[in-house]
């Protein structure tokens, strides 16, 4: 195999949003230090291109170091628009112009881009034992990394005094997130916490086909309303036990429960399978009508009018039909005396225990989650370097000199809105002002 030598002042595992924002700041920064950026895809900022459904959220006025964040783009030209609910996007609402900018100015400042390249490892001594180390410089990195092409493999060799990675988590492997960060981050003595997928859809046991209402006749309904999710490993799930509340919109799919409230809720479900520790110990209520109580509504249309009117009916004038339709299957207990099925039962016929069960299946629908979907389906990783081993302000590892871990790659993760994007940007900035200084 053949093997190359080169050099570099910083090498950058990883060409995504944290590595980007380091590398141009670097360039701005620093100019005189030659940046390498190692990218395992085609392109950098693969990734970037997808977020957002495309528009790319890029931050958040609420996020931590937001001023620091809109400075940086501010200073490489990017125009933003920020709405009311604090999101940030940039002005065109286009991911790919993102990538695209982030790219172009880091390849205008000096950086370099080695793509299609995987990295294999990264090995560290101190500079005082390495007998060609740069001088003044405190720490060698040696990294190991291939590249494919018609030939077949070729191997090469990098020296360089610092090393950032940015190799994100193991959520969007298209992508390239596949987790081989965390392996190279343990080689060098750091610990993991176990990555878990978060911020997506929720598998539950109400899908199954022998579930009787079964979900499935519910996919591709949406509804206002609002999920809560309790904790309790005996199951008991009083409301003491409620760990999470969100309103929004609720969607249900083929699968289960989606969302953005869904997905932020994901971030409260993590469990130990190694203790046996299993999902059982969450349940999930949806209120599909927040805004008012669904027993007052039907027992004022007892009295009036509406006295003679099927309950189904009257429950779909509050809740899309699909929703309706299982909400009276799961509050009623079959055909009464004379045969009439409770969808088809007047209001007035309604007693008032059948008045509440109604009330409670549509405040407080219950879901016995299955499965969390998995990394393809997922947009952000829980778990990763333990920040116990790395400088929260700078973004250096506290147990190797001259190591810096960003982005998605620490056991950070946020609720969706352009929260984790911004943790992907101000840790790949702070890791280079580290640099710089």
């Amino acid at each position: 195999m053949e093997r190359e030598i080169r050099r570099a002042d910083v090498v950058i595992a990883g060409g995504g949003a944290s590595g980007l924002a380091a590398a141009i700041e670097l360039g701005m920064k620093a100019p005189a230090l030659d940046v390498l950026v190692i990218e395992k895809m085609p392109e950098p900022g693969r990734k970037i291109r997808a977020t957002g459904s495309g528009r790319c959220n890029i931050s958040n006025t609420g996020a931590a170091g937001f001023n620091r964040i809109m400075e940086f783009f501010r200073e490489i030209g990017l125009v933003t628009k920020t709405y009311k609910n604090g999101l940030v996007y940039p002005y065109s609402e286009s991911a790919s112009d993102v990538a695209t900018l982030l790219t172009e100015r880091a390849a205008s400042l000096g950086v370099d881009f080695a793509c299609g390249e995987e990295l294999m490892s990264v090995k560290y001594a101190p500079a005082s034992l390495v007998s060609d180390a740069a001088p003044g410089s405190r720490n060698v990195f040696m990294l190991e990394s291939v590249i494919k092409d018609r030939d077949g493999l070729r191997s090469i060799t990098t020296y360089a005094s610092f090393v950032i990675l940015a190799m994100g988590g193991k959520a969007g492997p298209t992508y390239g997130t596949i987790g081989d960060g965390y392996r190279i981050a343990r080689n060098l003595g750091h610990s993991v916490v176990t990555p878990v997928p978060a911020l997506t859809g929720i598998e539950c046991d109400e899908w199954d086909p022998g579930h009787e209402p079964c979900g499935i006749t519910l996919g591709g309904t949406r509804s206002a309303g609002v999920v809560s999710l309790y904790k309790d490993p005996d199951e008991v799930f009083g409301e003491d036990t409620k760990v999470f509340e969100e309103a929004g919109e609720i969607q249900f799919t083929k699968y289960g429960l989606s969302g953005i409230c869904v997905f932020n809720m994901t971030r409260h479900m993590r469990y130990d399978r190694r203790a046996g520790e299993s999902l059982d110990r969450f349940l999930i209520k949806a209120d599909l009508f927040p805004d008012g109580d669904i027993a007052e509504y039907i027992r004022d249309r007892q009295k009036g009018s509406f006295a003679d009117t099927p309950v189904g009916e009257i429950l779909r004038t509050v809740l899309k039909e699909p929703l309706a339709d299982y909400v009276i299957a799961s509050a009623g207990d079959g055909p009464d005396k004379n045969g009439r099925l409770f969808e088809d039962r007047q209001l007035s016929s309604l007693s008032d225990e059948e008045v509440r069960a109604i009330a409670d299946h549509v405040h407080s629908l219950e879901f016995h989650p299955v499965q969390i979907r998995g990394w393809n389906d997922a947009q952000v990783t829980m778990g990763g370097v333990s920040l116990s081993e790395i400088n929260e302000a700078t973004s250096e590892s506290l147990l190797v000199n001259g190591l810096y871990i960003t982005g998605e790659l620490a056991d950070r993760d946020f609720r969706c809105g352009g929260y984790n994007l911004s943790n992907a940007w101000i840790t790949g900035l702070a890791a280079a002002d580290d640099i710089a200084q």
